[in-house]
Parts: structure tokens; sequence; C-alpha cells
């Protein structure tokens, strides 16, 4: 199976991404919940056009204050993932929704202030054709935001792990496309003014089924059926119940870049 397929399995719907962002939403040190973290980065003002690429199930914008006479337009590959963002803020007639892929965006040359890919770059098959659509979409001066994660964190933490439990494997062996070691470089090509903004945090994991269900949901797991679940679950519950909780660092942030055009 290769890569767009894996990934079309994967986001054919919100439950496996639900499943990673319970376990943020239990287990991180930081009581500020990423969104609301991400939602500080950004500087929309009012009758901006924003365009989110990737937007899952929506949550970003759940319970978010917009100002006056926004219009966003939500996109994602997945038609399930589109359904639920629509399920949740169609209500809003500042939402619109459509089936779009970042590699051919169905929208004129300078369109939206504001762009937004948050966790989805190191999907892309053609990264250098989507950052080049992103930027022709953008106005003179708009702004792109886009999170992701480090190579190190959990993913780091994880291949650690396989290393020595399932060396043979090779699940989370391959460093991210797009993160916050290359991600400057890679927006520097194509925008101007790129920075990069970290998010502090940590996991301190008290329920080691979430880290499982966690685990379960990501491709590395799905492209490996022949994982041991039972020594897996049995290696992170001794480490809890040694330290109290699983301690994992994280490696997370966002790229605000400026379009030069």
């Amino acid at each position: 199976m290769d890569v767009k397929e894996q990934v079309a399995q994967q986001y054919a719907d919100d439950k496996n991404l639900s499943a990673r962002m319970r376990l943020y939403a239990k287990h991180s040190t930081n009581r500020q919940p990423f969104a609301a973290w991400l939602w500080e980065q950004y500087a929309f003002f009012p009758h901006c056009r924003i365009l989110e690429l990737g937007c899952g199930n929506g949550s970003l914008w759940e319970g978010r204050r917009l100002p006056d006479n926004c219009y966003i337009t939500l996109t994602d590959i997945s038609e399930g993932m589109l359904s639920t963002a629509h399920e949740k803020l169609g209500h809003c007639p500042a939402f619109s929704f459509r089936q779009a892929d970042i590699q051919a965006l169905p929208f004129p040359d300078a369109s939206f202030d504001f762009v937004i890919a948050n966790h989805m770059l190191y999907h892309v098959s053609d990264l250098s054709l989507a950052l080049s659509e992103v930027r022709r979409v953008l106005k003179h001066g708009g702004k792109f935001y886009a999170s992701t994660v480090g190579n190190g964190g959990l993913h780091g933490y994880m291949r650690d792990v396989l290393q020595r439990l399932a060396p043979n494997t090779g699940a989370f062996g391959q460093n991210f496309k797009f993160s916050l070691q290359n991600g400057a470089a890679l927006l520097g090509e194509y925008f101007s003014n790129v920075q990069r903004r970290d998010y502090a945090d940590n996991l301190s994991i008290s329920e080691t089924q979430d880290l499982m269900d966690w685990l379960q949901s990501t491709i590395s797991f799905a492209d490996n059926p022949d994982f041991d679940y039972q020594a897996f679950y049995d290696y992170f519950e001794g480490i809890r119940k040694r330290d109290g909780a699983i301690h994992i660092p994280q490696e997370v942030g966002t790229f605000l870049c400026v379009s030069p055009f």
C-alpha cells in the first residue's frame, strides 16, 4: 500500500484522529490545550478570508470567537472528515466546506488573507507543489500557519521503544517529511519571514490503555499488523507502575510565514 492509500484509510473518518487527540487532552502537562495556544498565534482581523487545509473534524474552530465578517473555507481531502466538520460548524454562516487536495487547490490566485495547515504537511506526497499552491492562493502579505511535530518527542520515544521490542518492524523509523527540524528551511523557499513558535508540553500518561489506543491509531501500527500488542502493553504498564506515569517529552509547534508576492 502506498502512502496516499495509507493516509486515505487513516483519515476516512475521525476515529483515529480522535484517539490521538484524546491522549493529549487527558495527559498533556500544559494545561492550555494546543488548539487554544494555536489560536493565540493567529492574527485574524475583521472581513478577512481564511482557508484551512486538512481541517479534519473541525475541532480548531469549536467555541472560538471570530472577528466580524470573517469568511472561513474548510477543506479536507477526506469526505468523511469534511462531513464531521460540517456537522459541527455548518450552522454558522461564516463557514463553507469543500473537498480539496492541497496539491491542486480549486481557488483563484490571491484569494485568502490567511492559510492554515495543521499537522498535515508531513502527509503530502509533493510538498513543493503543495507549498507553491499555498503561496498562489495567498494575497500579497498574507500569512501561512503550518503546525507540526518534531522527530523527537513521542515519535522519537516510540522509535527507541520499538528498537528494543520489535527492531524488525521499522515503524517510527523515518523522520517526518515536514517537521520542526526542517520546516523553516522548506518554507523559506516559498515564503518570507519564517518564524518557528514552540508549544511547551510533555505527556504524563497515567492510563496505559490511552497510550495503546494512540499507538493503534497510527499509520505505523496499521502498517504492522503483527505487533505483539500484549508485549507493548506490559512494557508500558511496567513503566507506569514503577514511575506513577509514563513520562514522554513533546516536540510540537507552528511556523508563521508571510507571502512575499
